[in-house]
């Protein structure tokens, strides 16, 4: 996955089928979500049997991996952080932040520039460092490969330039992080540039997680694996790559040998590490003993394999339209069919540097005359989230913002009477009748995915925006590349209307900077706007505006703050002003996660860090 979007997260839940969910009876055992299996004790050991349609898309690397697979994986199973969730949804405390590999939340100065941490003694890592211990240095080793850009192209890096002197190490001004100390092997401190108030979160994503040290070698057991890390990783979690106990890291990096747990498009297979120690993690349960899963596949053969048992669940696509109604209406089927909210949106965006979308009235139009129910009702009517009327998800906002939608139309059906009366104030209306006469708006380029049902939902976009005067030359590409174009600024594409958006953890932040912010504004990364982009940027790439809005202040003024009220209504008053002052997006969905299992997973639970199932908590009947 890019950086930008979790594209098979968000594009998948847009193939689903309109039908009621609800619980029911069944011939077998239930499995229970976040509880004990049919009221007894969770059993523990067994196979998991996995399958997902395609890869990770950075080859399990922490430092580049951007992809909520992968952060399942890896938070759940392979690695640990300073602090991280414990696999529930949010109404079970799974938006809750709580120490990890931390003894104890930081301490955090007056200032709120000093950060310090604590870190838990006796946890050991996996074999072949199994008489290693975590001490504070090997998190400052993750955050200096993580600085260096070809350790980390393609990921998230940009979360880490709080910290003093992140940047330096990444433009190759200096070798370490000035910023991050160890107080001694059980303390570390990190110092930061200005107040960030959820330092402690983006210290539970996975590029921070610890690399063991190896001699001398500068990036420990990470040395020489720029490219290919995640097939020596050495793991802190309840699982590891099966053949991790086999690496020899004495040797130098060409001649190692890659674990055999992890075959490129093939297969996936976790084993128990047997380092781990429960009595140092009360996050995860870890109940099988093995996690395996299968790379390829058609879609709905996997699911089919679900039926029988065969596989367990399905990691990255969504169940096909049939499968969908088949267990929603079957009283028989509905208790292993679970849906749930993610703090995830769909919508179109519009590039603010090219014309006519650099008309404020034109994208307020746009946002108005867009029938957003009927675009939904295309990609599978409610089950697939519901219709958004503005940019952050509620779930991330306290729901502060539930019931504001500034363009809000009947039935969210769009009006085109009030996207008139907008296009009429714009200066590409010359003679003001609410409909666009300037050349700008003749064959506008527009993106979509070759993924059902976004080339339908774009025609019928183009079909609501012909009344206002804008006709779109509606191009689909496959998803990845339809990102890529779409994020890159020199492509200068006007319009993308399936694109989306997900948390990277339980904080607005995540759709703040990466979104809006200057710093976002590079090829493969998030903003799609040109939001903040300079003069010299904006001739540079190609565009003949010269001036776009910079809300880079505001984002601050909200990242300053400390995780609590007072951070979420920062957020929820950023939100309204985009819609109202900026309108860099036309809203479409805040989608749902449509999740099958087995008959032979006796327990489930939906992880909210990670936005699906919490892999470390699906047990298997014993006879499984």
């Amino acid at each position: 996955m890019k950086n930008a979007v979790r594209s098979a997260a968000i594009i998948a839940v847009l193939a689903i089928v309109a039908a009621a969910c609800g619980g029911g009876g069944s011939d077998t055992a239930s499995p229970s979500s976040g509880g004990s299996s049919s009221g007894s004790e969770i059993p523990s050991g067994g196979t998991v049997k996995l399958a997902a349609v395609g890869d990770v898309s950075a080859a399990f690397d922490p430092a580049k991996e951007y992809y909520q697979l992968s952060f399942e994986y890896f938070k759940c199973c392979l690695l640990r952080m300073l602090y991280s969730t414990n696999g529930f949804a949010v109404d079970e405390g799974g938006s809750e932040l709580r120490p990890d590999l931390a003894a104890d939340m930081p301490t955090v100065s007056d200032d709120g520039l000093t950060w310090t941490f604590s870190i838990k003694p006796g946890v050991h890592y996996s074999p072949p460092f199994a008489d290693v211990e975590v001490t504070a240095q090997d998190f400052i080793r993750a955050m200096t490969r993580e600085a260096d850009p070809k350790a980390s192209s393609g990921g998230y890096s940009f979360y880490y330039s709080a910290i003093e002197g992140f940047d330096a190490v990444s433009s190759g001004d200096a070798d370490t992080i000035s910023g991050m100390t160890a107080i001694d092997d059980h303390t570390l401190q990190i110092v930061v540039t200005a107040p960030t108030g959820d330092l402690a979160w983006r210290m539970a994503m996975p590029s921070s997680a610890p690399i063991p040290p190896n001699g001398d070698a500068p990036l420990g057991a990470a040395e020489g694996h720029t490219k290919d890390y995640g097939r020596f990783l050495v793991a802190t979690g309840p699982y590891m790559f099966e053949g991790t106990d086999a690496l020899d890291f004495s040797v130098p990096a060409a001649d190692q040998k890659q674990v055999t747990g992890y075959i490129p498009g093939r297969q996936i297979v976790l084993v128990r590490n047997p380092s781990w120690d429960p009595a140092t993690d009360d996050l995860r349960p870890a109940y099988a003993d093995r996690l395996e899963a299968t790379i390829g596949g058609d879609v709905a053969d996997l699911y089919n394999k679900v039926d029988t048992g065969e596989i367990d669940y399905v990691l990255d696509a969504a169940p096909p339209a049939d499968v969908l109604q088949r267990y929603s209406t079957n009283p028989d089927l509905q208790a292993r069919l679970f849906t749930h909210p993610q703090n995830a949106v769909s919508y179109a965006s519009m590039n603010l540097a090219v014309p006519p979308f650099d008309d404020i009235h034109v994208r307020k139009a746009v946002n108005l005359a867009l029938d957003k129910a009927g675009g939904r009702q295309l990609g599978g009517g409610p089950l697939t989230g519901v219709n958004a009327g503005h940019i952050f998800p509620d779930g991330l906002l306290n729901n502060l913002l539930k019931d504001y939608n500034p363009y809000a139309t009947p039935d969210d059906h769009g009006d085109i009477d009030k996207a008139k009366a907008e296009m009429a104030l714009s200066k590409y209306d010359t003679n003001q009748d609410g409909v666009c006469d300037a050349d700008v708006c003749k064959n506008i380029l527009t993106i979509t995915s070759t993924t059902d049902p976004a080339p339908r939902v774009a025609a019928l976009y183009a079909e609501n925006v012909a009344g206002i005067g804008l006709s779109l030359d509606v191009k689909a590409l496959q998803t990845t590349t339809m990102y890529a174009k779409c994020n890159e600024m020199p492509s200068n594409v006007p319009f993308c209307t399936s694109v989306g958006w997900i948390q990277d953890y339980p904080d607005a932040y995540t759709f703040g900077p990466p979104l809006f912010g200057s710093a976002s504004l590079y090829p493969g990364c998030c903003n799609y706007d040109a939001l903040g982009a300079t003069p010299a940027q904006l001739k540079e790439w190609g565009y003949s505006i010269t001036e776009v809005p910079n809300v880079d202040s505001k984002l601050d003024e909200c990242a300053a703050i400390a995780v609590g009220d007072a951070r979420t209504q920062c957020w929820a008053n950023f939100d309204k002003y985009l819609m109202e002052e900026v309108v860099p997006w036309a809203p479409r969905t805040f989608t749902n996660i449509n999740e099958i299992i087995s008959t032979n997973i006796v327990n489930y639970s939906y992880d909210e860090f990670g936005g699906q199932v919490a892999l470390d908590h699906l047990a298997v009947a014993p006879s499984a």
